[in-house]
């Protein structure tokens, strides 16, 4: 009986020792330059971490996400009635300088109404439109101007907010995303008894934050002549995660 006990402790000593090597190899205790028990080169050890990096900046450029919508006895006297608004929306804005190149189609629909015997009654046409309004001095009354212009067929979405010229913020965001990531992977090294070497793998993720924001499309276009909507642009922030991958020495 002892000595079945004793021959099985042995393979449980010997695994012991094996897993205490290991973990001292891949922990640095070792010198990192040996090769594995089957010939196979080890793994290079490394600490890999991420660090965020967050600015903030003022919008340069408003996005306004409207439409305009039509019933009609046909599909040509629904599209046409549509046209014509889209035509007058695009007419209002020319006196805020808006190139045509921000002004996009982003949506056309036409849809049948049907009566309760199955027969079409008439037509639903909805044409949407994303418009760049970069003057925000003036975006207001722009988004007042063009929503009469539609009249009571006028439908506004939402807007949102930009920064196009966003190169020094991501540029700033990036440095604080990597200073954040380095002073991380200092931290784990220290704390391992090694040091930092050379950086071995970077990547990275952007985001802005930018929520739209709704807006009752009704708002003085009865009245005739809508006041300005008032507009706050805030400030919109930038964020990057950088992922960084040092060598331990």
């Amino acid at each position: 009986m002892k000595r079945t006990l004793r021959r099985a402790a042995a393979p449980v000593a010997a695994a012991g020792i094996v897993g205490a090597i290991v973990a001292g190899f891949l922990m640095g205790n070792g010198s990192g330059s040996g090769v594995a028990a089957d010939g196979a080169q080890p793994a290079v050890n490394s600490v890999a971490v991420s660090g965020t990096g967050r600015v903030s900046g003022v919008p340069d450029v408003l996005r306004l996400d409207m439409g305009v919508q039509h019933n009609g006895n046909n599909v040509n006297e629904a599209l046409n009635a549509a046209n014509s608004d889209v035509a007058k929306i695009k007419k209002a804005l020319d006196k805020y300088d808006v190139d045509s190149k921000d002004i996009q189609t982003s949506q056309l629909s036409i849809n049948p109404h049907y009566v309760g015997d199955g027969k079409v009654e008439g037509y639903e046409v909805f044409q949407g439109l994303t418009i760049k309004l970069r003057d925000l001095q003036k975006a207001g009354q722009a988004i007042s101007d063009a929503a009469a212009a539609g009249g009571n067929a006028t439908r506004i979405n939402g807007v949102s907010f930009d920064i196009e010229d966003n190169a020094k913020l991501v540029e700033a965001a990036r440095d604080a995303a990597f200073a954040d990531a380095k002073a991380k992977a200092e931290q784990y090294a220290k704390l391992a008894g090694r040091r930092l070497g050379n950086v071995t793998q970077v990547s990275e993720e952007t985001a802005y934050d930018s929520p739209p924001m709704p807006y009752a499309a009704d708002a003085g276009v009865a009245a005739g002549k809508a006041s300005s909507v008032p507009i706050e642009t805030g400030s919109q922030q930038v964020s990057v995660n950088s992922n960084v991958t040092w060598e331990l020495v």
